[in-house]
């Protein structure tokens, strides 16, 4: 398929060689020269110096046999009027825009795009998948900063569920004040309260063994 890239920076060059590699026939079209020189000496001959807000520029990138036009640039209004020329002067079948402001997201959808690419939502994807899943949380510092409130999420497969408070070796000076369940019920922490899995362990934890505390108890099977 021909497809015309609008950008050819930080999403724009590395989406063209993912899809030259594909087996795509790709052009971009960036403002900016030393852009445009880059992704030529990586690329080859398959970008060029124009303003994608402009049918002239639209119509020598070859939009009007493109199967689809992808909106990459930093400025959500150049993204909107590019693929928007594309539809109304070439007839593009597909149009597809990052969104870099949220509230512009739902504007793109009314405006028609096929595929509007949220950068927020891409951005947080990505944190999701690189923060844990079970993390920790400070709460607050207690006395002189020697121990602190911390609350921990355990794993549904951690080695502690289903064990009881008595037979967990925790860190020298941890106690555990209080424990919260999946579902939202509170459980007073005794030797013979059963540890299940999810629950919110709020614990007192001396500073410098919270980061162990928080290992044990989330160590999965």
């Amino acid at each position: 398929m021909y497809l015309v890239i609008v950008g050819g920076g930080k999403v724009g060059a590395p989406l063209a060689s993912s899809l030259i590699n594909e087996g795509h026939e790709v052009f971009v079209l960036d403002h900016d020269p030393d852009t445009v020189a880059s992704l030529q000496r990586d690329l080859g001959m398959v970008a060029t110096i124009g303003d994608a807000t402009s049918v002239r520029a639209l119509r020598d990138a070859g939009a009007s046999r493109a199967g689809a036009i992808i909106a990459t640039t930093d400025s959500d209004e150049d993204n909107l009027a590019a693929c928007q020329l594309a539809r109304t002067n070439f007839d593009v079948p597909r149009t597809i825009a990052v969104a870099h402001s949220p509230e512009n997201a739902e504007l793109f959808d009314l405006a028609g795009i096929d595929l509007v690419v949220n950068a927020t939502d891409l951005v947080l994807s990505n944190l999701a998948t690189a923060l844990p899943a079970h993390p920790l949380i400070r709460l607050m510092p207690v006395a002189d900063r020697s121990q602190e409130l911390v609350a921990i999420k355990l794993p549904a497969a951690g080695t502690v569920v289903g064990s009881t408070l008595s037979e967990l070796t925790l860190p020298y000076g941890t106690k555990i004040v209080l424990m919260i369940t999946a579902d939202g019920r509170s459980k007073t922490p005794d030797a013979d309260t059963l540890v299940e899995a999810e629950d919110e362990i709020f614990a007192l934890s001396p500073a410098n063994s919270t980061a162990e505390l928080w290992e044990f108890l989330t160590e999965l099977r």
